[in-house]
């Protein structure tokens, strides 16, 4: 199980043997979570950070959001709930300006550096063009409209709070099943609801939406349209692909049981190589939901589609 730590205004506070942990993480939501149990402790409740280790190697570290303290006859625990790194993106508000072919070093100094953050993984080429950052916008939103603009991707910041700019998690490939990891249970579903066949266009004053941008992957059976105003509408030909694309990766998903703690990201690629669903490769952890109490360990995993 993952040892705990947590800094107060005296210093680090080592937390004793969890009674449970919940941990939380998926590619498409900014910030992961982690709800921690503890035997009662003097001083935890002035806590500011959590520090989570798997052995020496730090895989947690968020501020934390909230500290109960519970008392049940002669029993007293403690509950803690985290976000990660990126709940400190998500809290706070960024200040409006325009950037011009802005670096990635400008955006980590002025909107993740004075949050704490130490380094990004990126390179620091600009992006030519603009960024407009409104009143309103949170600074997560900052980073995320960057990276989309530069790389067409979302920014992922991990468990212990390493910013990755083209949301390419770190790590090698995971297979399972045959020769890969193991698991005790698997559910694989085709959600056929998921996938849109075609989206409109409207690219032209006088043609209305009389552009198609056909799915190729889809069920020839299947009609599910979609569309996008590129004139007025703010959406572009660009808008029209994502939206084929996402579907075609939220379409198929397979959740797996795994027995004990699986050490990697979300974002992670994967394959797997059952004896009934078969081998299916270009897959990548998307969701990843860790238990551990008195029963064991167990990590829920789901996967997706990379496309």
């Amino acid at each position: 199980m993952l040892r705990f730590e947590v800094s107060t205004s005296g210093g680090m506070l080592a937390l004793p043997m969890p009674i449970s942990v919940v941990y939380n993480s998926e590619f498409s939501v900014p910030a992961d979570s982690i709800t921690v149990e503890i035997p009662y402790i003097s001083g935890c409740d002035d806590g500011d950070f959590l520090y989570g280790y798997d052995g020496e190697r730090l895989v947690f570290k968020g501020q934390i959001d909230e500290i109960t303290t519970q008392k049940s006859g002669e029993k007293i625990t403690v509950v803690i709930s985290v976000r990660s790194m990126a709940g400190i993106l998500l809290d706070n508000e960024a200040e409006p300006c325009v950037y011009f072919n802005a670096s990635s070093s400008v955006i980590f100094e002025r909107h993740l550096k004075p949050f704490g953050f130490a380094e990004y993984v990126g390179d620091n080429e600009p992006y030519f063009g603009y960024v407009r950052i409104s009143k309103g916008m949170s600074e997560w939103q900052v980073l995320e409209n960057y990276c989309m603009n530069k790389y067409g991707k979302m920014p992922r910041i991990t468990g212990d709070g390493r910013v990755i700019l083209n949301g390419d998690a770190e790590g090698e490939r995971l297979c399972f099943g045959i020769g890969g990891c193991s698991y005790t249970a698997v559910k694989s579903t085709i959600k056929r609801y998921k996938v849109v066949s075609e989206v409109k266009l409207r690219i032209k004053q006088e043609n209305r939406y009389g552009s198609t941008i056909k799915n190729d992957l889809a069920d020839k059976r299947l009609v599910k349209r979609r569309y996008v105003d590129a004139l007025t509408g703010g959406g572009s030909v660009g808008t029209a692909d994502r939206i084929i694309k996402n579907s075609n990766r939220n379409a198929y998903e397979v959740v797996l049981e795994c027995p004990y703690r699986l050490n990697c990201e979300a974002g992670n690629r994967a394959s797997i190589d059952d004896e009934i669903l078969g081998k299916a490769d270009g897959l990548y952890i998307h969701k990843l939901k860790y238990i551990a109490n008195n029963r064991g360990e167990k990590t829920t995993v789901t996967l997706r589609k990379e496309i």
